[in-house]
């Protein structure tokens, strides 16, 4: 199957930059697969694993997503996230003692309180590491 570019871009990295055969990323409405050649497309994202198969293998790279959106031309798919990490570079035990932390600040606060900070951003991008960590 042919092949095109896919980066991943945050306000602080580019993350991800290679070759992918195709990308499905979490969509606000469902998840979105796309292929070379895909029509040009602008969708806002879902916080979620961005799955992409690897050219010529069976390997699948996944990169947990907060947020952004993703732009996808016929040979080339930019996804800018407010947030990133690589799967691999995941240490789910660190990740969990962050999102304990951040669950007892908020637990401290009103909802009013909370709302002037990013923890409630925060709380949601520890679930989503951890979740998509825990995933086989």
């Amino acid at each position: 199957m042919a092949a095109y570019q896919c980066d991943i871009v945050t306000p602080e990295a580019q993350l991800y930059s290679s070759e992918a055969e195709m990308v499905v990323v979490p969509g606000v409405e469902g998840e979105m697969g796309f292929l070379k050649g895909h029509e040009p497309l602008v969708s806002a994202l879902a916080d979620g694993d961005v799955r992409i198969k690897n050219p010529g293998s069976d390997e699948v790279t996944h990169i947990v997503v907060q947020g952004g959106y993703v732009q996808v031309s016929g040979h080339k798919v930019i996804i800018l996230a407010d947030r990133a990490k690589a799967k691999a570079d995941i240490d789910v035990a660190d990740a969990k003692a962050k999102l304990a932390d951040v669950e007892a600040k908020l637990a401290g606060m009103s909802a009013e309180e909370a709302a002037k900070t990013t923890l409630p951003a925060d709380k949601a991008w520890y679930e989503v590491i951890v979740k998509v960590a825990q995933a086989a």
